[in-house]
């Protein structure tokens, strides 16, 4: 498994999973070119979900994959919904699964070592750790990935958003399967040696996300380096304004109408927000539909 998988935006209309637009979502994406699926992270507001919205997720992700790989966080506040949702992931025939560390409660050494074994008792599944420490409030460190394989514990991989190019080596270094999973670094991270990476962005600039990776693997720097600015300019310009959100107006001002999120934990963008969006996008030499 390598390449551009997409942090997957589930959109919401009325308060319910947007089947129609979700599923007519993963099979544009198919055929831009994506190597696979990361649905129910942060883009999914997947801790956000219940198992229920879980389900019709991922089921109409699996019917519209064309069999590309899909990795399933399941990672929430309730152990119930985690283990659901690994039942679910073996059932729509995941890859993998992943997970964020226990959360709101800030987690020891000895917690998270509790929390995979118990996660690895559940699955044959390889498991990777989510490592988002701009949300969860801790950062996973190679340091203790590695007390956890030396403690036993299964570690299929590393999901890495970091966003610190000198942790994602010290992960490959080790070894493991990494995906990096911050857009700015997609080339460089490919460069020295991530499997791929888990993109946000990937759901509406799809194209340039994609020769951030693969061109860099065929050796055209300049080409990667290019597609790389357009990314980053791109993700510069979404942290102004509320996540997940941006990233479902993207698709909707890049691509095509889409849902929103699920709201009220969080919110989508007013319309003065997408119009304000809309503008800097174009600046940028993006082709923009809004009415």
């Amino acid at each position: 498994m390598e390449g551009v998988l997409v942090a997957l935006a589930i959109p919401f209309r009325d308060g319910k999973v947007d089947v129609e637009g979700l599923g007519r979502h993963v099979s544009s994406l198919v055929k831009e070119g994506v190597n696979g699926f990361f649905p129910l992270g942060t883009t999914s507001m997947g801790v956000l979900l219940n198992v229920e919205e879980r389900r019709i997720a991922l089921e109409t992700i699996s019917e519209n994959s064309n069999g590309l790989p899909i990795v399933v966080q399941v990672g929430s506040t309730d152990w119930s919904t985690v283990v659901e949702t690994v039942k679910l992931a073996e059932k729509f025939n995941a890859e993998a699964i992943a997970s964020i560390v226990p959360i709101y409660y800030k987690p020891d050494y000895d917690t998270i070592k509790l929390y995979f074994s118990k996660l690895n008792q559940l699955t044959s599944l390889p498991i990777f750790i989510y490592n988002i420490p701009g949300n969860v409030g801790f950062n996973v460190t190679p340091d203790l990935v590695a007390r956890l394989i030396k403690d036993r514990v299964s570690v299929g991989g590393v999901k890495d958003s970091s966003g610190d190019i000198g942790q994602v080596m010290r992960f490959v270094e080790m070894g493991l399967e990494v995906f990096n999973g911050s857009d700015h670094i997609v080339t460089l991270a490919t460069l020295v040696g991530a499997k791929g990476c888990i993109s946000a962005l990937s759901n509406s600039v799809t194209g340039p996300v994609i020769e951030s990776y693969r061109l860099i693997k065929d050796g055209d720097v300049k080409g990667a380096l290019k597609a790389q600015s357009l990314v980053a300019k791109v993700r510069d310009l979404a942290s102004k304004y509320p996540k997940p959100a941006v990233y479902y107006s993207l698709v909707k001002l890049l691509k095509y109408d889409f849902g929103g999120v699920k709201e009220p934990l969080v919110r989508n963008l007013t319309r003065e927000e997408e119009t304000e969006l809309a503008a800097e996008l174009s600046k940028l030499g993006l082709k923009v539909r809004f009415n």
